[in-house]
């Protein structure tokens, strides 16, 4: 089948190629509206990305308040308990790599409400953050106690060479440069320090499945997308050496599905949601499918690709 080229105003962060394919077509599935966004596909290396971009103005609608979780802690809340439960293992699979040599202060960039660093902390680390939206900044300061810097990595200055472990997940997508990103990342991390990101896999067989439902695509807060492939070439042409890269299959399967049922209706996907999106709901039910395909897809992850890569590289 040969393949649809597109106008593109953008270049690939990976390989630095401007000709792109047709890849998917989509609207925000979360915010709902008559937009629909284009994401290309490298003609050379396969990157995806969303081409061309909203503008800065256009996009602060895309990001209202309650388009990421920010769960205060409540024992009633089955979305904390599950970004708990995620975080936590998160944490004690990337610790158990790390050498006791390492220095154990961690930068969490994207933190969130600061979930990820909270488990960090538990464990004897020194945490810092970053983090742009000041209500989740706030929050992941009375979680952690640790300093949370409302700027992007590009952005602020850090002392070089002092971070044990910087973190990148599932923030990598939504920067408008990569690269910059990374090589920030590579200035602050000590040597023989861990990098760990976490990103969806475009090349999965739930994005193919799924298509324009897939619940991961996220158009238009996701600039990128990357497969292990262009993952690795990206992050070794940054400086750093990739020791493994660890998959999820399924996930979220679970919210594709409900995107595709709606969108096989005739409904606006975003008509239901309302601004917060799926991410609001709780339930014990929803907690307990979850929680069993966390634990489903990390012991799949071993054998087989999936729709989450969570990968581990080292400064040399």
């Amino acid at each position: 089948m040969s393949r649809r080229y597109v106008e593109t105003t953008l270049t690939c962060c990976v390989c630095g190629t401007r000709a792109a394919t047709a890849w998917r077509r989509a609207g925000d599935h979360i915010h709902g509206g008559p937009r629909e966004f284009h994401a290309v596909e490298c003609a050379r290396c396969g990157t995806v990305r969303l081409d061309p971009r909203p503008s800065p103005e256009e996009m602060g609608k895309h990001y209202t308040p309650l388009t990421y979780a920010r769960a205060e802690d409540d024992a009633t809340s089955g979305l904390a308990e599950r970004l708990d439960e995620y975080n936590r293992r998160m944490a004690e699979r990337t610790l158990a790599t790390i050498p006791e040599s390492t220095p154990r202060r961690a930068l969490d960039v994207g933190c969130g409400d600061g979930r990820f660093l909270a488990q960090l902390a538990e464990r004897g680390w020194s945490v810092e953050g970053l983090e742009t939206d000041p209500v989740a900044a706030e929050l992941a300061r009375k979680r952690t106690g640790g300093t949370i810097h409302e700027a992007p990595l590009e952005e602020i200055t850090l002392p070089e060479s002092a971070f044990g472990l910087i973190s990148i997940l599932h923030v990598l997508e939504h920067v408008p440069e990569p690269r910059e990103t990374l090589t920030a990342a590579w200035n602050a991390l000590a040597p023989g320090g861990t990098l760990l990101i976490a990103v969806p896999n475009v090349n999965c067989l739930e994005a193919r499945l799924f298509r324009s439902c897939w619940y991961p695509l996220d158009l238009p807060r996701h600039y990128w997308g990357f497969a292990p492939r262009t993952l690795t070439r990206l992050t070794e042409t940054c400086g750093f050496e990739v020791q493994r890269i660890r998959h999820f299959p399924f996930l979220f399967g679970i919210q594709s599905v409900r995107y595709s049922l709606k969108a096989i209706s005739g409904k606006p996907i975003g008509e239901e949601e309302g601004s917060a999106g799926p991410r609001r709901e709780g339930g014990k039910l929803r907690t307990k499918a979850f929680l069993s395909l966390l634990t489903a897809s990390e012991r799949l992850g071993h054998e087989m690709s999936g729709e989450v890569m969570e990968l581990l590289a080292v400064k040399r």
